[in-house]
C-alpha cells in the first residue's frame, strides 16, 4: 500500500510517499527519514 505522509518542519510543509503493508509503519518510516519533522496527515493512495 502507498501512503502519502504530510510533514511539517519549521514553516515548511512537504509530502513523503511511503510504501508499506501496515498503515502505522508508514508514519514510523517517514519520521525516521525526517527526524525533526512532525506528521500532519496520512492518506492512502489508491
Amino acid at each position: 500500500m502507498k501512503v502519502k505522509v504530510k510533514l511539517i518542519q519549521g514553516s515548511t510543509i512537504y509530502e513523503d510517499v511511503v510504501i508499506f503493508s501496515k498503515f502505522e509503519d508508514a508514519k514510523k518510516t517517514a519520521l525516521a527519514r525526517n527526524p525533526t519533522a512532525r506528521v500532519v496527515a496520512m492518506n492512502p493512495i489508491i
